[in-house]
């Protein structure tokens, strides 16, 4: 009665094994909602029964814009991994910088093509922090509720066969996350993190993205740039770590940037 799902052997939790084959549904929920047999799982959807209980400080399933941490800055790059991520990722090392990378599974490239499961592995090994981005990069605000879980546990099997776990944290595509996309990620365990400063990168004026940032980047400043773009990665990236560096601000992930210990950015 406390919205558990009981087995056939009449244990009661919220997994898989406790709301799939066999689930008595006089005792509580089954499957997607109230029985129906459950059809057979709806073809590997089964991460989406992984348990998500919500720690740490930082809240669920509403949108971020700016760090709490004072002195810090968050670079996240977006769309990636593709062709330049390991150069960036060369580039931030020699600065020991630390940045968030939000993954997409299929959008510019194949996220379980060579050699981009060994770009998201060095990411993580090297201090950086990877959140999803969806897996086809579609606007959430035009799916309904299944279509929008569908587009992150494909991403979140894609990395757990790649890196072993899966992460809490998302950006949806152009920012966009209304009320019913908002409550699907906290029900999913997701932080939503947008930014506070958009380097507009992207349109390839990179006098204009210089100015945007240098004019605009401070303490607990969240910036979005993309990683799929050449002028991005060899024109914008040094000169926006040598700007932090400058002001005395740390350029770190967005997980550090919100006060939220590394065991908690994965599940």
């Amino acid at each position: 009665g406390d919205g558990l799902c009981c087995s056939q052997y009449n244990w009661c939790g919220s997994t898989a094994e406790h709301c799939g084959t066999g689930c008595q549904s006089q005792w509580g929920p089954c499957g997607g909602g109230g029985g129906g047999g459950g059809g057979g799982g709806g073809g590997g959807g089964g991460i989406l029964d992984v348990p998500r209980p919500q720690f740490g400080s930082v809240p669920y399933g509403v949108r971020i814009n700016t760090c709490n941490v004072p002195g810090t800055v968050a670079i996240t790059f977006d769309d990636g991994p593709h062709i330049y991520t390991s150069q960036l990722l060369d580039l931030l090392a020699r600065y020991g910088a630390k940045s968030t990378f939000f993954l997409n599974g299929l959008n510019f490239g194949d996220i379980r093509q060579a050699p981009n499961p060994d770009v998201v592995r060095r990411m993580v090994a090297e201090g950086h922090q990877v959140g999803s981005h969806t897996f086809q990069h579609p606007d959430l605000n035009g799916l309904d509720s299944n279509a929008r879980r569908q587009q992150m546990g494909l991403l979140e099997e894609a990395f757990r066969d790649i890196l072993g776990f899966f992460p809490t944290y998302m950006r949806p595509p152009y920012g966009n996350c209304d009320g019913a996309c908002l409550a699907d990620m906290n029900a999913l365990g997701y932080h939503v993190l947008i930014w506070s400063l958009d380097t507009l990168d992207w349109e390839g004026n990179v006098q204009n993205s210089i100015n945007i940032f240098d004019g605009n980047v401070g303490s607990q400043t969240i910036s979005l740039e993309h990683d799929v773009h050449a002028a991005t990665v060899q024109q914008l990236a040094e000169h926006f770590l040598q700007t932090v560096r400058n002001r005395g601000l740390r350029a770190v992930t967005v997980g550090e940037c919100l006060g939220d210990p590394s065991g908690n950015w994965y599940r």
